[in-house]
């Protein structure tokens, strides 16, 4: 089947007719928290309603229709950033577990590695708190960990500092002057 200018035509009024009752479609799902871009959901819907008129297929209700298309077009970016995501955090973690940190394998206190202690002292924390450290020791940035755990950028900075606070005065109590080491 070949595409014509009637049918090109129809996917031009169809957006011109629909543009900002897609985009606030699209708003309402609040796309940004998750990470997605509404132009490229914009696109993943152009190509759908492409694919409908190009197999000729009538839509009797546009908004209904529409509002189904740009749901399935969310769900679809969120999946494919999903995916993305998991492998870049798979990439990341082998990096840091291949990373050689000399200089905290160099520090010993006593007979236990300051890693160790600082392992021991982060178990010690509040869950939420200790999941938002070790992330944080493993390199992790707010955002990053904040996207991690579908949490507010806020939150995830409160979690963080926090947790951080607490871990100081544990190894302050175990006589760890933490600020002097290189």
């Amino acid at each position: 089947m070949r595409w014509d200018k009637s049918k090109e035509k129809e996917l031009e009024e169809i957006f011109l007719r629909f543009s900002s009752f897609l985009r606030s479609s699209i708003y309402k799902y609040n796309p940004n928290k998750f990470g997605l871009e509404i132009d490229d959901i914009l696109q993943e819907v152009k190509i759908k309603i492409w694919r409908i008129i190009y197999d000729e297929k009538k839509i009797t209700n546009y908004s209904s229709y529409l509002k189904k298309v740009v749901k399935s077009s969310i769900i679809d970016q969120f999946r494919k950033f999903k995916r993305e995501e998991g492998v870049y955090l798979f990439e990341k973690s082998k990096q840091i577990a291949t990373q050689n940190n000399a200089y905290a394998s160099d520090l010993v206190y006593g007979e236990m590695d300051i890693k160790d202690i600082v392992g021991k002292a982060v178990s010690g924390l509040i869950e939420t708190r200790r999941k938002v450290v070790k992330l944080y020791l493993l390199n992790m940035s707010i955002d990053e960990i904040a996207l991690y755990f579908n949490w507010s950028k806020d939150k995830t900075r409160n979690l963080l500092y926090r947790g951080l606070s607490d871990l100081k005065i544990i190894l302050k109590e175990k006589n760890i002057d933490y600020e002097n080491n290189p």
